[in-house]
């Protein structure tokens, strides 16, 4: 009861705070309302993202030009919810929940696999986060977090099967020596995706937008405070978040658009696909919006990667 209460008085503050700022975001009472900071924190990261320079990704083919042209004829918004190739849809409609498993970077790069395979080959499948969770950590245990990179790196030299054959326990990764990954049942083959890596220094706000809208959804990382924990609508402005850490999250983002705040300033805005599930946090079906072109917690900055089938290229 002594966390519930805590957390209520947090909320009330944070609505005032956003509310007397013109803001549209709000904050409520969800699921991890009558946690304690320690139980909500066994939830989240502690590894700190990479900072690795792309230059350093050998495995991460550039496949991206940054053309003012491009740039320019970006459309307005985006929503990759929304967007079909060849009459199927790219972004599965179930929002997965990570339970008390610290796999949001797995759950995170297989969104943007998903999306990509059904974009480019399909049919839409929902591939296998344990299998990352499981299998692509360098000598860690996935459940306590990870990054995106080993994620990456693994899809790219493994493939990655359906998860269907291979099926989420939250449980699981709470140990070693748990892979049992088979070649003859991976849907994505390996050698089939190029990426792209951001980095403190190349946080570029464009090129993520030219990645949704070329239907390639963007994993990204970012620390994590009070308001996202306790968020349930509008768009986040306001950080309150540690970039040193030891709380990390991740997300997909699949969208992008802008809305006035209630003061009439125009927000650009990412629309991300998290995973703690549909309900009982937040009050967007699973997804959350976030200012764009401010590095959020370092969402722009700190590990972002997008991804495209090979043989795709644009000039």
């Amino acid at each position: 009861m002594q966390n519930f209460i805590k957390s209520y008085n947090t909320i009330g503050i944070l609505n005032l705070k956003s509310n007397e700022s013109g803001y549209t975001s709000t904050f409520g009472i969800n699921k991890f309302s009558d946690l304690s900071s320690k139980e909500f924190q066994q939830r989240l990261s502690n590894i700190a993202p990479s900072q690795k320079s792309r230059s350093t990704m050998k495995k991460a083919s550039p496949f991206l030009k940054r053309h003012k042209r491009q740039v320019d004829e970006l459309p307005d918004s985006v929503d990759l919810r929304y967007e079909k190739v060849n009459g199927r849809y790219i972004v599965g409609n179930i929002v997965k929940d990570q339970g008390s498993c610290a796999c949001c970077w797995g759950f995170a790069v297989t969104a943007v696999a998903e999306a990509v395979y059904a974009a480019n080959v399909g049919p839409f499948t929902y591939l296998s986060e344990q299998e990352l969770c499981d299998c692509a950590t360098p000598g860690s245990l996935g459940c306590t977090g990870g990054d995106l990179v080993w994620g990456t790196e693994y899809i790219m030299g493994r493939g990655l099967a359906a998860s269907s054959t291979y099926k989420w326990d939250e449980h699981r990764a709470n140990q070693s020596g748990m892979c049992v990954s088979e070649e003859n049942k991976r849907v994505l083959v390996e050698d089939k995706f190029d990426y792209y890596f951001a980095d403190r220094y190349n946080a570029e706000e464009e090129i993520m937008a030219m990645l949704v809208q070329w239907k390639s959804p963007v994993a990204a990382s970012f620390a994590v405070g009070n308001r996202f924990r306790s968020y349930s609508d509008g768009v986040l402005v306001e950080q309150d978040c540690d970039l040193k850490g030891p709380s990390f999250h991740a997300g997909a983002i699949i969208g992008y658009g802008s809305e006035r705040d209630y003061f009439g300033r125009i927000q650009k805005y990412w629309i991300v696909r998290n995973s703690w599930g549909p309900y009982d946090w937040g009050n967007e079906d699973g997804y959350f919006k976030v200012i764009r072109g401010r590095d959020w917690c370092g969402i722009e900055s700190i590990g972002a990667v997008g991804g495209r089938i090979a043989d795709h290229t644009h000039a």
